[in-house]
């Protein structure tokens, strides 16, 4: 059975992703509106600033750098006020951007930079020797290095100084959009953002300039039906705290939120107080946010010390909330909605959405615009409603490809081009989807299906945990696999009666022991480590938790009870 999208379809203009970005804002805004604020400095970037910097950057990079259509430009970079035109100007030029993860090590940024085989890196403040050591070890050689550093104004190897060698005349003369782009857009790549390598090495994920417009144009859509929660000033003032190297930042903030006109309030680094702080002054309305800062809304006290009544909206993505936890956050958090997206980077990212009118708290959304999808059982047969399996999704905004690796785009695509998520779960007669857990994580005890979701969604409600995963491991003696525990415990500081942190773990397993039937236990026991792994949507790389666990953490035996 194939399930088509509920909401009204769009028509997906063939052009430039840049171009349509840039063009939708300016058509709902003034020039002279603020479009990117630093939540630290107040500085900012006007609409007219943000053009002229795009364009002019698009220009800096053909003319002086060498670059065309179809080349590949990394970014190295925290998020910051700049970052957008950066990005938007590697597309703008008809370029490929691989937007690179700015905490990598000189080891995983070696893979994507010889992988993408770019020809230019843009690099963040303090991050240059890590790109130098990165090229050393991929022995991949670049045309320059252009450093997103305002201490270097001036310099050579400035952006700022790339763009002012183009003077606005001559962008007026010579317009990037009107030359050197791909000839079809519909399967010209702008992005190449690389997975979160769950498993291997991160893959390429292709999107092309057709995905990232449709996929903003499916949010927006959505968007639309909760118009009458926009505040006074007729735009919504968003978080800009998702990562931009990400293609949930890159979506949801630099596509769909700029070209709805919006003012996107930026934080180049995150702690939950800066986050408190940025929500307060800045009458933050919406937020895109992940399951650990949702946690931390539900139950820190410093949440009393802050005005959050601005924000109406919480968009939750990266992992599936426990209808439990949204409904403490919105206690919590009186007039917030807390919704759920659900997506990959293979979709640009976004595929179902929920939109504060049609809320199912424990559903992930609905199919966006011109989304098909279908559910399948281990031998591929087709399900239907309510019935759980594999969620298979085609539409617009579905990746091209993996670069240069195709028994991997073949594993993901079946003959009729569904994308196959590896995620499990089920469509009811109302048309929410709802997952259950992700295929491959499914812990089997003696024949009992253990979903890790579920326990963590568990864990998340307990006083004591700032963090939680469950992943399977082996246990010969029984042969089959147990559920074990990672916990990050609340610190105690300054707390006179302070419990060892072995003791607390034991006392969080026991209470969950409690709620869940006795095949779920963690029979595995637990570890205590210092952070959960996390892609910067927010999901649990498991392959680098089971690494962790031998060098960083402090384990319990296996339980058998």
């Amino acid at each position: 059975m194939i399930f088509e999208s509920k909401l009204p379809r769009i028509e997906v203009p063939n052009v430039n992703v840049a171009d349509y970005v840039l063009s939708e804002c300016e058509r709902l805004s003034s020039a002279n509106h603020r479009a990117f604020v630093d939540s630290a400095t107040d500085e900012y970037v006007t609409v007219d600033q943000l053009i002229s910097y795009t364009k002019r950057f698009a220009m800096a990079l053909r003319s002086r750098c060498g670059i065309r259509a179809g080349d590949v430009v990394a970014t190295f970079a925290n998020n910051s006020i700049y970052y957008p035109f950066v990005a938007y100007g590697i597309v703008a030029a008809g370029a490929i951007c691989t937007p690179a993860n700015a905490s990598y090590t000189p080891q995983e940024l070696a893979h994507q930079l010889s992988n993408s085989r770019c020809k230019v890196v843009i690099v963040g403040d303090g991050l240059r020797s890590t790109v130098e050591q990165a090229l050393l070890l991929a022995d991949h050689k670049v045309g320059h290095i252009l450093m997103l550093d305002e201490s270097r104004v001036g310099c050579e190897d400035s952006i700022f100084q790339l763009i002012e060698s183009i003077g606005d005349a001559k962008v007026q003369e010579d317009n990037p959009f009107n030359s050197g782009q791909p000839e079809d857009f519909a399967v010209a790549p702008a992005y190449l953002c690389y997975s979160s390598g769950t498993t291997g090495k991160p893959k390429g994920v292709v999107l092309t300039h057709r995905n990232m417009i449709a996929n903003a144009m499916q949010i927006n859509q959505l968007k639309k039906l909760d118009v009458e929660t926009m505040n006074s000033q007729g735009y919504e003032t968003y978080l800009g705290l998702a990562p931009f190297c990400h293609a949930y930042g890159l979506s949801y903030v630099l596509h769909s939120s700029v070209s709805l006109g919006g003012r996107i309030v930026v934080m180049r680094k995150y702690s939950f107080d800066a986050f408190l702080k940025a929500v307060q002054e800045y009458r933050i309305t919406f937020g895109y946010l992940v399951p650990p800062i949702v946690c931390a809304l539900s139950k820190d006290p410093r949440v009393d010390n802050y005005d959050l009544s601005s924000m109406h909206t919480i968009l939750s993505g990266g992992a599936a909330l426990s209808p439990t936890l949204i409904e403490t956050t919105e206690r919590r958090l009186p007039g917030v909605r807390v919704i759920q997206g659900y997506g990959m980077s293979e979709m640009s990212p976004a595929m179902t959405m929920l939109s504060t009118r049609h809320r199912n708290l424990p559903s992930i959304g609905m199919l966006l615009p011109n989304g098909q999808a279908k559910v399948v059982d281990d031998e591929g047969a087709e399900l239907g409603v309510c019935e759980p399996g594999e969620l298979c999704f085609k539409g617009p905004n579905v990746m091209l490809e993996y670069l240069d690796n195709p028994s991997a785009t073949r594993d993901i695509f079946d003959d009729a081009g569904f994308l196959h998520t590896g995620d499990i779960g089920y469509i009811d007669e109302a048309g929410f989807f709802y997952i259950t857990d992700r295929k491959k994580e499914i812990i089997k005890f003696k024949g009992f299906q253990v979903a890790p979701s579920e326990l963590e969604g568990l864990l998340a409600e307990h006083p004591d945990i700032e963090d939680a995963a469950v992943m399977a491991v082996y246990d010969d003696n029984q042969a089959t696999e147990i559920p074990k525990g990672y916990f990050v415990l609340k610190k105690q500081s300054g707390n006179p009666d302070a419990v060892d942190d072995i003791a607390r773990g034991q006392a969080v397993v026991d209470w969950l022991h409690e709620r869940v039937a006795k095949f779920k236990r963690l029979r595995g026991g637990f570890s205590i480590i210092e952070n959960i792994p996390r892609s910067p949507a927010g999901k649990i790389i498991r392959n680098s938790l089971r690494d962790m666990d031998h060098v960083t953490s402090r384990e319990t035996s296996a339980s058998t009870t």
